[in-house]
């Protein structure tokens, strides 16, 4: 059992990170009920604001972590039956010290800001964060354990503004748009968060340590908070838009679409989001690439309705929802005639319906299910002598479904089961994936376990099913200055849950070890910084057979001046490649490496940032691979208050490598190359005000790809001259990829929106390797692109406002 050598020295590591905490008491503030209307104005001179604001007392969390802020911040909240009000009053010396910077919603930019943070369960596991700019833009997050969400938006209410020594903000929350205990409120948690743009400054009023693992768990109690009853939660969004698409071969359509999205919130515990033929027409482009490696290519999720309310299916890591409308799973299985050609093959299924229930009841018990059902897609043939047509299925009816059981247990740990699975009409296989997660804490949330097995199993009609395997436990120290932990990831070779998730790769067994020192209180030059190393070991698991070890020292700082610096250096083994020969237990030999790593940021607070990155790695003892190097930057600029401008660049140059391009009878032949890749990325934001925004974002993406020999790949998994005629210029690649994304927003009404979208693509493939990137961009724009120019209209409709008319 060779991967256990190292089994001793995982142990030592973890042992030495067995350092304690201690606990800290945490903050309490009183919600009281208004005795008077409460005007939401940014004025707050209501009787019972003045009579319940407090010093809030913030502690810093940047840039001296512990010590109080250095202005003061006033805070209070209150309630009635339907809302709670939330008051900030952030005091400063001048009125130039704000920074009121203009953006689109949900983008804070440089400005100011005030939130409020909440835990109405107070067991966190789940949690809301409502934020609102000095330029009066405002942001909804979703907190989970781990994790933050930004794409979750509801109805609320708020207004700003600035005096000459402070700037005020008023929150209005319904009930309605956050879950909570039906019974009590006794375990509510809150917090407030200050951040002052031109002083470098972040703050808390309960604070948060940077070396306690975990956010929700350090927010204060909100007391004397009454057991609530909200009117029905039932809201519609009807919508209509009109879509006109042009494709690459001159083909033009519009289509004026009509759906409806509808919302119900069951018990003040369980959610119910329906999508009736939902329109995608204004999800951004995707960030298209040449891909070389053996390995798919993982791309985004854009949809509104996916990236909403859905942070319960992340659990695990397991699904992937661009499967739904995906590609059709038979897009490449057509089988043609000597006379016939393709004439239209889909490269989307289209989606018929979707619905989401989410839900959390009062002892920690949360449930999500996730179903959407794609339509049959047709390829459509011609025989080029007789002219007829003929259509070939490619994607049959589909229904996907994904279901997840939580239960909190102790020390806010918890146990989840979850089940993706997706069913085909006829006789294409339907799959399914099982997984069981537990994700323990000790008492002070010091030490943490996380343990997932899965099961993944494929139904053929023709054939024998299959059944494959994970395995994953991770035993670790998440809190104190020392943190670090051990490893051990299986995913056998039949393991496969890519029909509704996403894996690179399976055939697997990782074995890592980490150790990290921070110290988040350093005198002299630094805010922060930490250091810290890793070791992990890879097997090829069928053969048992080790495909690579590295060692990294890594480390990253905080400058007093906001600045950052992020820096490592690894050497990787000599190592085998079991996938670039594109065939079952063939390896294919590297060489060792040095890897470099460096990267500086300046202060994204100032109106002119800078970050750039550089990686150089250095091949040892080749013949073939050279060394590489990767290098990035980006220039961010902020023009008075209404325009924000961004440019990126990011190169890779890989003078000499190798790879798989061919088969010759039974040879595997691998070409020697050189690989020149730039993107260039363009981003323009001008808000007019903080409900109407316009956004444009340019990409052009190109490389080159140069073969100059060729070999064949041996047993041994080394490289052989041959006798073969084979031409390597046959194989070169030269591929652009241009795309424009221009859309503006203008928020009408609460949760109503008018937009207009406008999205080109344009691709350019073609073996001329030697031509410049002028010559690229020019043809790239002149070749004939798919555009798509689309008007939506969203309205917000509330039942209870509806019943009242």
């Amino acid at each position: 059992m060779k991967p256990f050598i190292y089994q001793k020295q995982y142990v030592l590591v973890f042992l030495f990170l067995l350092i304690g905490l201690k606990n800290h008491a945490q903050k309490t503030i009183k919600a009281h009920k208004i005795t008077t209307k409460i005007s939401i104005d940014g004025v707050a001179n209501e009787a019972d604001w003045k009579q319940h604001a407090i010093a809030g007392n913030f502690i810093q969390t940047r840039p001296d972590n512990g010590k109080t802020s250095v202005r003061n911040t006033e805070i209070a909240v209150l309630y009635d039956d339907s809302y709670i009000y939330v008051l900030g009053i952030m005091h400063v010396d001048t009125k130039a010290e704000i920074n009121s910077q203009l953006t689109a919603r949900d983008d804070t930019g440089n400005a100011d800001v005030f939130a409020i943070q909440i835990d109405p369960f107070g067991e966190t596991r789940e949690g809301y964060d409502f934020t609102v700019t000095a330029a009066g833009v405002q942001t909804d997050i979703k907190l989970s354990q781990n994790d933050s969400y930004g794409n979750f938006n509801v109805v609320w209410e708020s207004a700003v503004k600035l005096y000459d020594d402070k700037w005020i903000a008023e929150l209005k929350i319904p009930f309605n748009s956050i879950r909570f205990p039906k019974e009590n409120m006794n375990n509510f948690k809150i917090n407030f968060q200050r951040i002052a743009s031109k002083l470098n400054e972040e703050s808390y009023w309960s604070p948060i340590k940077p070396e306690v693992d975990g956010y929700l768990n350090q927010f204060g109690s909100l007391e004397d908070l009454p057991k609530i009853t909200p009117p029905l939660n039932l809201s519609f969004y009807p919508f209509v838009s009109v879509v006109n698409e042009k494709s690459p071969d001159g083909t033009s359509k519009t289509t004026l679409n009509g759906g409806l999205d509808v919302k119900y919130v069951h018990d003040n515990s369980y959610t119910l989001d329906v999508s009736l033929i939902p329109d995608f027409s204004q999800a951004l482009s995707d960030n298209q690439i040449f891909n070389l490696s053996p390995f798919e290519v993982r791309f985004n999720e854009n949809r509104q309705f996916f990236i909403e309310g859905t942070e319960i299916f992340d659990k695990g890591g397991y699904l992937y929802t661009r499967r739904i409308g995906g590609v059709p799973i038979n897009i490449n299985n057509i089988s043609l005639g000597e006379d016939e050609e393709i004439v239209e093959n889909p490269i989307a299924s289209n989606i018929l319906n979707l619905v989401k229930v989410t839900g959390k009841s009062s002892k920690g018990f949360s449930i999500g299910v996730l179903n959407g059902i794609t339509a049959r897609s047709e390829a459509t043939i011609r025989n080029t002598t007789t002219n007829e047509f003929r259509n070939v299925q490619t994607n049959p009816f589909t229904n996907y479904n994904a279901l997840v059981l939580d239960q909190t247990l102790k020390n806010n740990s918890s146990i989840t089961f979850l089940n993706n699975s997706v069913w085909r009409s006829g006789k294409d296989y339907d799959s399914n994936l099982s997984a069981l997660l537990f994700r323990g804490y000790t008492k002070e949330r010091t030490y943490s376990l996380y343990v997932k097995k899965a099961v993944s199993q494929k139904y053929f009609s023709d054939q024998k099913d299959e059944f494959g395997h994970q395995y994953y436990a991770y035993l670790s120290k998440v809190s104190g200055n020392w943190t670090g932990g051990i490893s051990a990831n299986l995913y056998d070779e039949k393991f496969d849950n890519n029909d509704f998730g996403f894996l690179t790769r399976n055939n697997q067994f990782n074995l890592r070890a980490n150790i990290n020192y921070r110290n988040n209180n350093p005198k002299k030059w630094f805010n922060q910084y930490s250091i810290g190393i890793d070791h992990g070991q890879r097997y090829y698991y069928s053969l048992f057979e080790k495909e690579f070890v590295y060692y990294k020292l890594q480390g990253d700082a905080t400058f007093k001046n906001n600045s950052v610096f992020f820096g490592s250096f690894a050497y990787i083994e000599k190592r085998q490649d079991f996938f670039e020969p594109r065939t079952k237990d063939r390896n294919f030999n590297k060489p060792a490496q040095l890897e470099y790593f460096a990267e500086y940021q300046t202060n994204r607070n100032k109106n002119l940032s800078f970050a750039g990155y550089a990686v150089y790695v250095q091949t040892l003892n080749s013949d073939i691979f050279s060394d590489e190097f990767i290098a990035g930057y980006g220039v961010r600029a902020q023009l008075g208050q209404h325009v924000s401008l961004y440019f990126s660049q990011d190169l890779t140059n890989i003078p000499s490598n190798s790879g798989f391009v061919t088969r010759e009878n039974d040879a595997l032949i691998f070409g020697k190359r050189s690989v020149k890749e730039l993107t260039n990325t363009i981003e323009a934001s001008y808000a007019i005000y903080s409900k109407l925004s316009m956004n444009v974002r340019v990409r052009h993406y190109w490389i080159q790809v140069d073969y100059d020999d060729q070999f064949t790949l041996n047993n041994q998994g080394n490289l052989d001259r041959n006798t073969y005629m084979i031409d390597p210029d046959i194989f070169d690649d030269n591929f652009n990829s241009f795309t424009i994304d221009y859309i503006a927003r203008w928020q009408f009404a609460p949760a109503s929106e008018l937009s207009f979208n406008y999205k080109l693509g344009a691709n350019l493939f073609n073996n001329q390797i030697n031509s410049s990137y002028g010559t690229n961009l020019k043809n790239t724009l002149q070749q004939d692109n798919s555009n798509t120019i689309s008007l939506k209209m969203t309205y917000f409709l509330d039942y209870n406002k509806i019943r009242k008319l």
